[in-house]
């Protein structure tokens, strides 16, 4: 009795080991595939210091679905590029952007989720006024698609300064941090 019990205790702790090992390496990805991931922000960088529109689409995936700092849902590279093309000619010609934080997470083989935070300045309002610098963050979705990662999926959004100290944060910690906007990352 003793020792079929052990045996059923020892094939347990085996299975629960085995779901443990396997599930690590189900998510676990190559380390190129981790910088290829973690390229996707200086990828849009890149793009966005030419003003090229047509480059910042090709970090895209050709279904991609993307919603701006606005709000505004859009649907395909064409439309993603379309838009980012008029803003990078008009309101951000003169714009600099740059990735601060990356964070990635691999969800299965194949797909991980992207955050990261970002600082954009030297921009224009509609009325052509100059706007402050400012921080946002990226949430993407990243799928490896021939070979090559692109967004599939994205929301971007503002960041706005919480109250300091922010009672609602108390105890909890941000996995991303803002500088202050006054200070240069």
């Amino acid at each position: 009795m003793k020792r079929g019990f052990r045996n059923v205790v020892v094939m347990v702790l085996f299975a629960v080991g085995f779901v443990f090992f396997a599930h690590d390496f189900v998510h676990a990805q190559s380390k190129d595939d981790e910088t290829a991931v973690r390229n996707v922000p200086q990828a849009f960088a890149a793009a966005w210091a030419n003003h090229d529109g047509r480059q910042l689409g090709m970090v895209m995936a050709e279904d991609v679905d993307f919603v701006n700092v606005n709000g505004e849902w859009l649907h395909g590279r064409a439309d993603f590029t379309l838009i980012h093309s008029r803003l990078l000619s008009g309101r951000f010609k003169d714009s600099t952007f740059k990735p601060l934080e990356v964070k990635v997470r691999f969800l299965r083989p194949g797909q991980a989720v992207l955050h990261w935070n970002w600082r954009v300045e030297g921009d224009v309002n509609q009325d052509q006024s100059m706007r402050g610098p400012r921080f946002g963050t990226f949430t993407m979705i990243v799928e490896k698609r021939s070979g090559r990662w692109l967004v599939a999926v994205a929301q971007n959004t503002n960041w706005t300064a919480p109250p300091d100290p922010d009672p609602e944060m108390e105890g909890i910690n941000p996995l991303l941090a803002f500088p202050k906007v006054e200070e240069k990352p």
